[in-house]
């Protein structure tokens, strides 16, 4: 038997342990009382949450780049704390991919203890992560970046510098108005256009 019960192991991959307390939620939910089978629901929807994150976690640490891609586009729709030192993890993940997502999620859930982590991707060697960090970066919105964002006002790649300008228009500080003036002689029309756009919505 005990040969038998290794064997499905082994086929199917490890039996899932169910929260002892997901029974006594579930007959909640056959209670008379509305409020009952309200707060029952709720309950059982967090241990599912809880169950993913746990899954999605082990997911990206996995060996395969794809699959920890895949966990980490995942982790952020579940937009749940517990979630953020893995994908913080992530930003130093050797493979490009991965970090992209990384800092782009980061970026979309706008969490502000992320920020530091986000701006060390400034200095990555992709230039794909730098320019998804600078435009993670503008989601904040928060003058405070203004002065970092600035910084990358003298990068040679021209989407590095439309997307910084465009975060900078996100932040509205007006002490940056002396570093974009020199852009709206860029040679890239795109580069023009963001740093007129940049100008417009400082304050």
């Amino acid at each position: 038997m005990a040969a038998a019960s290794l064997a499905s192991t082994a086929a199917h991959g490890p039996v899932e342990r169910l929260d002892p307390r997901r029974e006594h939620f579930l007959a909640a939910l056959r209670d008379s009382a509305p409020e009952v089978r309200e707060a029952a629901s709720r309950a059982l929807e967090r241990l599912e949450r809880r169950a993913d994150l746990s899954t999605l976690l082990d997911r990206a640490q996995a060996a395969d780049p794809g699959t920890r891609v895949t966990a980490l586009y995942e982790l952020g729709t579940l937009a749940d704390p517990a979630a953020l030192p893995a994908l913080v993890h992530a930003l130093r993940d050797s493979v490009e991919d991965v970090r992209v997502v990384a800092v782009r999620t980061l970026g979309e859930l706008r969490e502000p203890t992320a920020a530091t982590s986000i701006a060390q991707c400034l200095d990555d060697p992709s230039v794909h992560v730098r320019r998804h960090a600078v435009e993670a970066l503008g989601r904040f919105a928060d003058r405070r970046l203004a002065p970092l964002l600035c910084t990358m006002l003298t990068a040679q790649e021209s989407e590095i510098l439309t997307a910084a300008l465009r975060a900078l228009a996100a932040c509205r500080d007006s002490a940056c108005a002396g570093e974009i003036l020199p852009l709206l002689r860029h040679v890239d029309a795109p580069v023009r256009a963001a740093a007129v756009e940049a100008l417009a919505q400082l304050d």
